[in-house]
């Protein structure tokens, strides 16, 4: 017997005797092999196998119990997702055997016999090992109670679970990898095995405390929230880590433009990397990117989301600390817009009269928010939005070096106007058109206006 075995009970279930019970039928009702009667006796130091009494609580075995297989079922399946080699549907039964596979840029949730929801990410190989119920009688119950035993074996990929803290479990919800065990009873957590050539295995827990153990090594660890660990087959220690709290996104863009869509990175002490998942839900049950984001020699770095289609998206972000593990999550809603390279838009404008004639000045930013970089500006302006009814400038003050350009003795009425910057490299960048209006008395009681242009989109 290992070190590890002497350490932890053979996992059983109690039976507590009804006076009705006649030995022969109670072995022949619970057990896969009758004859096996005599080691659960041994199991629970009978003196008298052949004696029951009415009370007596008895521990079964699980490998001696009989027990029913306990369907679960695919809740979700975003793009490339199989199972057993097919495509797969919302609803397709999971039973006993049941491998699925996860494609690139594709996520799935399923729902275990016993309402336990496990989300597989982009890149994942499952097998639902085991999914069965024991039923078995309680002396605190009426009637029989069921009690549920799972098992995944995770052989590549990333897996989010939240086990069902309502169920009656025969053994704890286990996740298998090729070098570790992770086993919990209640709680919301990550496991992953995705470096196939360190063998490495992480588990990280957001909720509640889950056991993880090195069989290779017969050592683990109990990991309670905030939690992590990476399990090593060749080192015994199982260290315990505090997970990185999660990012501050609120200096992060909420849009980003084609073609790059660049989402910059925010900066979290500690970090030496992201995990930036995108999902079309705020569920991220349907989850459609899943990237990795190394920093190097502590540079900004971000993320491409221009291969995304023009949409609202959720984005989580969560970082990745020295070890590989990783944090809390934090999520915001990130617009990818199609790019429009040559438009950019004012965010602070006026309007003054000085020597009768109207000055208009402003302050450019890019499409993205990044400060403008222009060394020319010239403008157009019109009577209309179309720009077909134009207003005459004056030849020599139609461009500047400065954000200010006059607009000529201007009249009370409503106007269009377009503005043009020029960049170092002589590229021309039309400005977002704007609309603004001039009461009756400017010019003569009324000569500064602020925040007077208003965008025609």
């Amino acid at each position: 017997m290992t070190a590890a075995s002497a350490q932890t009970p053979e996992p059983s279930l109690p039976y507590t005797v009804k006076p009705s019970d006649k030995l022969i039928v109670l072995a022949k009702d619970l057990l896969v092999r009758p004859e096996a009667w005599g080691e659960v006796a041994r199991f629970n130091g009978m003196k008298d196998p052949n004696f029951i009494s009415p009370g007596q609580k008895i521990n079964v075995p699980l490998r001696l119990l009989k027990f029913q297989g306990v369907p679960g079922k695919v809740l979700s399946a975003q793009g490339d997702v199989t199972v057993g080699g097919s495509p797969t549907a919302v609803g397709a039964p999971l039973t006993e055997g049941s491998k699925l596979q996860v494609g690139a840029n594709s996520s799935a949730v399923i729902e275990l016999g016993d309402g336990s929801r496990v989300k597989l990410l982009p890149g994942t190989l499952v097998e639902v090992a085991q999914t069965r119920g024991y039923a078995m009688r309680d002396a605190s119950a009426s009637g029989s109670t069921t009690w549920f035993s799972g098992l995944i074996r995770l052989a590549q990929g990333a897996l989010d679970t939240v086990a069902n803290q309502t169920t009656q479990r025969a053994t704890p919800l286990q996740i298998e990898t090729p070098t570790s065990l992770v086993g919990v009873r209640g709680t919301q957590f990550r496991v992953a095995y995705e470096d196939p050539a360190s063998r490495n295995s992480r588990t990280e827990v957001t909720e509640g405390r889950v056991r993880t153990d090195n069989p290779a090594q017969q050592s683990g660890a109990d990991l309670p929230r905030g939690t992590g660990a990476v399990v090593n087959p060749a080192q015994k220690e199982v260290k315990v880590v505090q997970l990185l709290p999660a990012p501050d996104l609120s200096a992060l863009p909420t849009e980003v433009f084609k073609p790059q869509a660049a989402l910059p990175m925010p900066t979290l002490a500690g970090a030496n990397g992201y995990r930036v998942q995108v999902a079309s839900d705020a569920q991220f049950e349907k989850i459609v990117r899943d990237l990795k984001v190394a920093l190097t020699g502590g540079s900004a770095a971000s993320v491409d989301l221009g291969s995304l289609a023009s949409a609202n998206w959720h984005t989580r972000v969560r970082g990745i600390d020295a070890q590989g593990l990783e944090g809390f999550d934090a999520v915001k809603l990130v617009a990818v817009r199609d790019a429009k390279p040559t438009i950019w838009r004012v965010i602070n404008s006026s309007l003054s009269v000085r020597n009768y004639q109207t000055i208009l000045t402003w302050t450019g930013v890019q499409a993205d928010g990044q400060p403008l970089n222009a060394n020319r500006y010239s403008v157009e302006l019109a009577l209309d939005a179309a720009f077909t009814q134009a207003v005459a400038q004056p030849p020599a003050q139609t461009e500047t070096a400065v954000n200010e350009l006059p607009l000529g003795p201007l009249r009370s009425g409503v106007y269009f106007v377009r503005l043009t910057a020029v960049t170092p490299q002589g590229t021309r960048l039309p400005s977002e058109t704007y609309r603004f209006e001039l009461n009756g008395n400017w010019g003569v009681s009324v000569f500064d206006a602020t925040n007077v242009l208003e965008s025609t989109k």
